[in-house]
C-alpha cells in the first residue's frame, strides 16, 4: 500500500500513512494466527518475515551477541576477575543519571555474589560535574580502591584517567558515548561507540554494555571452574536494571534492546529489587510495568536525586538490600521529585517566555534554540531541553550560567535526523567548549559564558540546511487510518504484542475520520491537560463514543481550536489509543496528537 497524505494539520504537518504490502499482510496473519490490524502494524514497521517470532517473543538468547567481540573486553574482564580472585578494593564510578545509576546498581550487585562489597562514587552534579575528575581518583586511590570500574563516563577523560594511572589506580571503562581518535589512558575501554569499534551492537547505553561485561565474566569464572565454591549468579534476576537504564537513556527498543527490556519488565513485575519496589510503591503503581512505568514513573525518581539533592541517592537504592535504607531513600526521592517538578515548571514558563520575545539574542525561530538564564538549576536543563523540543520540535540546548566562574553548563536533546552528539565533539575540537559529549539525541557540554553566542552560531551553521530541510517535509507519520467502531478493548490488548514502546517502536498512531465534539473541559491539579468526549457518526445517527486526551493543553496550539469546534463540525484526529482501568472498569482512552478539522 502507497503513502497516503493529507493536507495540512492545526499544527500544519502533513499527515502520511505508514505504506504495508499487503500480500505480507495475510501471510502473517496466516503463520501467526493474528488480527489483521496487527499484521499491518508490524508490516508498517518494516519487520521482516523471519524476524517477526523474535519480535512478537523477544529473549535474550536468541540474540544475544558474543561480548568477547567488543573490544578491550577480554583485558577489562581478566582485571576484574583476578579483583575478584585476590579480593581487591573495587569502586564503581557513575554517572549521577538513570543510565548512571543502574549501571552501577549492576555491578554492585553482581560483586555481592562474590561476598565483595564494592563501593560507590557519584560526582556531584553541581560541584564536581559530568564524568571523573582528577582529584576524586586520587581520594579514591589514597581511601585504598585498587580497581576502578567506571561507568556511563570516562570515553574522553584524558587528563583524570592519566592522573589515576600516575597514581598506580587501574581504571576500566564502560561506556556508549562517541569517542574520539585518542583513546584516554585506562587498562581497557569497553564502548562500542569508540571509532574503529567493529562491534554491531552501537545503540547499547552504558548498562546494556555492563551487562554483557558481567556475561562475559560469568563465562570466564565457569570455565574456570570458580562456581565449584560459588553460586554461578542468574544474570537475568537483574535485567529490571538493564531495561530501566536503556529506556531512560532513550536508547532504539529493537533487536537486542528490545529483548533486554522485555526481559526487565518481567523481573520488575516481581518485585525482586527492594528498591525499585520501594519507588513503585511510593508512587501508587498499581498496574503492570511497561516501557512508560520506566521512563515516566520510576525514572524521573531516579534522576530526582542528581538533579536537585544528592547525587548517589540514585545508585544507593537500586544497589541496597537494607529494607530501612531503602524506605529512606525513596522517600528523599519523592521530595527531591516534586522539588524538579517545582523548579522546572518555573523555569520553563520563563524560557518559553524569553525565545518568545527573543531576549538574550535567541530566539524560537532559530534552527538551534538555546535557552539560557543564570537563574535555573542546574539539575533540571535537561528536562528543560526534553520539553522545549517537544514545543518547538528542533534541536535545543538549555544552558545555565554561573555568575561566579563565568562558566555555563549545556544540556541538549535532539531531533530524528540530526546528531547532536557528533556536533558537540566538533565544537570541542574547535576549541568552542571545555569539556562535552553525548550521542545522537542528546548531550552535554561546558562554556564559557562569553563564547556562548559562539557555540550557538557553531550549531547553527553546520545544521541550518539539515534542520530546514526536516521542518519543511513536517510529516506526522500515522500507523493505520481506523473508523472508531473498529476499536474495542481486545483488539488494544492484541496490540500489547508490539510492547515495550520507545524509541524505534513507538506506539502505534492511529487516524480516526470524521468524528464530532461532545464536551471539552480542562481537567488536571492546575487544569493543565484538556478532556473531551469525541464520538462518530453513521446512517443511524451518533453511535459510539471515545473519551480523548490533549496533554500539556496550555501549551498546544490544538487547545483554542479545539474548544471552540462547534459540535456539527467534523474533526479528523491522529493519536495513541490507550486502556484506562478506573476502579476495576477498563474503558478506551485516545491521547491526541494533532487534528484536521473538516471532513475527510
Amino acid at each position: 500500500m502507497p503513502h497516503q497524505q493529507t493536507k495540512n494539520s492545526i499544527l500544519d504537518k502533513k499527515w502520511q500513512a505508514k505504506p504495508f504490502d499487503e500480500r505480507t499482510v495475510l501471510t502473517i496473519v496466516q503463520r501467526q494466527n493474528i488480527s489483521e490490524i496487527l499484521s499491518k502494524l508490524l508490516t508498517a514497521r518494516q519487520i521482516k518475515l523471519d524476524e517477526i517470532d523474535n519480535f512478537l517473543n523477544p529473549k535474550i538468547k536468541n540474540i544475544l551477541p558474543n561480548p568477547f567481540e567488543l573490544g578491550d573486553m577480554e583485558v577489562a574482564v581478566k582485571a576484574l576477575v583476578k579483583a575478584i580472585k585476590t579480593k581487591k578494593k573495587i569502586t564503581i564510578f557513575g554517572d549521577y543519571d538513570v543510565d548512571g545509576a543502574t549501571s552501577v546498581a549492576l555491578l554492585v550487585r553482581y560483586l555481592k555474589n562474590f561476598q565483595i562489597e564494592a563501593e560507590i562514587y557519584i560526582p556531584d552534579r553541581i560541584l564536581e560535574g559530568y564524568g571523573p575528575n582528577s582529584q576524586a581518583l586520587l581520594n579514591l586511590k589514597k581511601n585504598g580502591t585498587d580497581l576502578v570500574i567506571m561507568v556511563d563516563c570516562g570515553t574522553v577523560a584524558f587528563e583524570p584517567l592519566q592522573t589515576a594511572k600516575k597514581a598506580g589506580l587501574e581504571i576500566v571503562v564502560i561506556d556508549h558515548h562517541l569517542g574520539v581518535i585518542e583513546k584516554p589512558e585506562a587498562i581497557a575501554i569497553i564502548n562500542p561507540n569508540l571509532l574503529n569499534e567493529k562491534f554491531p551492537h552501537k545503540n547499547l547505553c552504558a548498562v546494556g554494555v555492563a551487562f554483557l561485561f558481567i556475561v562475559a565474566i560469568n563465562k570466564t569464572l565457569r570455565e574456570e571452574n570458580f562456581f565449584v565454591n560459588f553460586s554461578e549468579p542468574n544474570l537475568l534476576d537483574m535485567m529490571d536494571l538493564v531495561a530501566l537504564g536503556t529506556v531512560c537513556d532513550v536508547m532504539p527498543l529493537t533487536g537486542l534492546n528490545r529483548a533486554f527490556v522485555a526481559s526487565g519488565l518481567k523481573v520488575l513485575q516481581q518485585r525482586k529489587n527492594i528498591g525499585l519496589r520501594a519507588i513503585c510503591d511510593n508512587a501508587n503503581l498499581s498496574n503492570s510495568p511497561n516501557s512508560y512505568t520506566l521512563g515516566f514513573v520510576i525514572g524521573p525518581r531516579i534522576n530526582a536525586g542528581g538533579r536537585v539533592g544528592n547525587s548517589s541517592l540514585g545508585a544507593k537504592i537500586l544497589s541496597s538490600d537494607d529494607e530501612s535504607e531503602v524506605f529512606e531513600i525513596a522517600q528523599k526521592l519523592e521530595f527531591h521529585n516534586q522539588e524538579r517538578k517545582n523548579l522546572e515548571a518555573q523555569a520553563l514558563a520563563q524560557a518559553i517566555e524569553n525565545l518568545e520575545s527573543s531576549q538574550n539574542n535567541f530566539s524560537k525561530n532559530d534552527a538551534i534554540i538555546f535557552a539560557v538564564s543564570d537563574a535555573w538549576h542546574q539539575g533540571i536543563i535537561g528536562i528543560m531541553a526534553s520539553r522545549l523540543k517537544e514545543i518547538y520540535n528542533k534541536p535545543v540546548a538549555v544552558l545555565t550560567i554561573d555568575k561566579k566562574t563565568s562558566k555555563a553548563k549545556g544540556s541538549c536533546r535532539s531531533i530524528t535526523g540530526i546528531d547532536f552528539g557528533k556536533e558537540i565533539l566538533k565544537a570541542r575540537l574547535e576549541g568552542l567548549l571545555l569539556d562535552g559529549g553525548g550521542h545522537a539525541m542528546a548531550g552535554g557540554f561546558s562554556v564559557e559564558s562569553a563564547k556562548i553566542k559562539d557555540l550557538h552560531q557553531f550549531f547553527c551553521k553546520n545544521l541550518t540546511t539539515k534542520v530546514d530541510e526536516i521542518l519543511q517535509e513536517n510529516l506526522c507519520e500515522y500507523d493505520l487510518a481506523l473508523d472508531l467502531e473498529q476499536l474495542n478493548i481486545d483488539l488494544i490488548k492484541e496490540l500489547a504484542n508490539l510492547e515495550p514502546f520507545g524509541v524505534g517502536n513507538p506506539r502505534p498512531r492511529f487516524m480516526l475520520r470524521n468524528l464530532y465534539k461532545i464536551r471539552a473541559n480542562f481537567v488536571g491539579k492546575d487544569q493543565e491537560h484538556l478532556s473531551l468526549v469525541l464520538t462518530s457518526k453513521n446512517s443511524l445517527g451518533f453511535t459510539n463514543q471515545i473519551p480523548a486526551i490533549l496533554f500539556r493543553a496550555k501549551q498546544s496550539k490544538l487547545t483554542p481550536i479545539l474548544l471552540e469546534l462547534k459540535n456539527s463540525q467534523p474533526i479528523s484526529v491522529i493519536g495513541t489509543i490507550e486502556i484506562n482501568s478506573w476502579m476495576g472498569v477498563e474503558k478506551l482512552q485516545l491521547q491526541i496528537d494533532d487534528a484536521i478539522i473538516g471532513a475527510q
